[in-house]
């Protein structure tokens, strides 16, 4: 047999197939684009930081040189912003104003200066607004102690997981300038150290929707409560006959524990007066009994002082001798003293027994 028997049975099954392929490429050739299709490079690890009603979009530049703008669609393609990638930087950007609080999908299309895009990318983001707001909760203040050299607030716990992030702090400082002060969100006190005498200060907490956020939000500032006046540098200036011995002495009244006594004899009026070291606007006291023991006053006398000459009388108040429970009196002309002054007025027995008076004020 001759090669070219051989191959006859091949060439039959061979033609038949090239005639089909051929058939097959008439068929689509119509739908071919010619060169094929040319795709612009893509927006690379997009990234959505969220505003107040807005939102900024941001990625990185691709290898692509021929990228000259980008669109950012939302809201299923109904909206959208044009960006014009500049010549230069690693990261691009574009800020959408005016969009309801909701959580969007973000596309974005990279476009080469012969219109062809870039396969479509997707981000997720959010906008926050008024709902967001009005949510948000300040962080409360459980006290403030004013010491010689400065005034400490102590912080309950605050609304981490709604972004609170810090606690701002507006007063006035000992020049007369109008001060904020922020403290992290992670310090349980703040001291402020150039605080005028006599003022208070405002607080508020401030809010990151999340890490990326472009804004910040705040509460309303809220104003502080009177401050706790810490007795560390207060001195016991006279006193009606005290017991003698360190142990029932009066400077006990003013060393901040109500469980170290005074016992004052040998009958009423039983007194003393502070010198508190530095003027102090009083907006109250608050008076202690020994733990346990009913051997206190009825009715006592306070009185202020500048000087320690001229007294001015804050009138007379009634103490329940049956707690152990602080009790807080009001003075209401909130007079501006560097000297205080107690006076036990009457009670169960000649003497007098009790545990500890503060002053709360500026």
């Amino acid at each position: 047999m001759n090669k070219l028997s051989c191959y006859i049975p091949l060439l039959c099954l061979v033609l038949p197939a090239f005639t089909a392929c051929k058939k097959m490429d008439d068929t689509y050739r119509k739908f071919a684009v010619p060169d094929g299709i040319f795709y612009s490079g893509k927006a690379n690890q997009p990234q959505v930081h969220a505003g107040h009603n807005r939102a900024k979009i941001t990625w990185l530049r691709n290898a692509d040189p021929n990228v000259a703008t980008a669109k950012v669609f939302w809201n299923n393609y109904t909206d959208s912003i044009s960006v014009t990638i500049p010549p230069a930087g690693d990261t691009i950007s574009c800020i959408i104003s005016n969009l309801p609080e909701k959580i969007y999908s973000f596309i974005i299309k990279t476009y080469d200066a012969k219109g062809n895009s870039s396969v479509p990318v997707e981000v997720f983001g959010a906008s926050y607004g008024d709902t967001y707001q009005s949510s948000l909760l300040s962080r409360i203040v459980l006290n403030t102690v004013l010491y010689p050299d400065s005034a400490v607030a102590t912080w309950s716990s605050a609304d981490i997981s709604n972004g609170a992030y810090a606690t701002q702090i507006k007063y006035t400082d000992t020049l007369g300038n109008n001060r904020v002060s922020s403290f992290p969100i992670s310090s349980t006190t703040s001291a402020i150290r150039d605080l005028k005498p006599g003022t208070g200060y405002q607080y508020r907490t401030v809010f990151l929707p999340d890490s990326l956020s472009i804004d910040t939000f705040y509460t309303d500032y809220v104003t502080s409560r009177p401050f706790a006046i810490r007795p560390q540098n207060w001195k016991i200036a006279n006193s009606s006959s005290p017991l003698p011995g360190d142990q029932y002495t009066v400077t006990n009244m003013i060393d901040g524990n109500p469980r170290t006594l005074w016992v004052g004899q040998p009958a009423y009026p039983h007194w003393f007066s502070v010198d508190m070291g530095t003027p102090h606007q009083i907006t109250s006291f608050t008076l202690y009994r020994a733990p346990g023991d009913d051997r206190g006053c009825d009715t006592f006398k306070l009185w202020t002082s500048s000087d320690n000459i001229t007294w001015t009388d804050l009138g007379t108040f009634t103490f329940n001798r049956q707690t152990d429970e602080g009790q807080l009196f009001n003075i209401p002309l909130h007079p501006w003293a560097r000297y205080f002054k107690f006076t036990g007025l009457t009670g169960p027995q000649s003497y007098i027994v009790l545990g500890d008076i503060s002053a709360e004020g500026f």
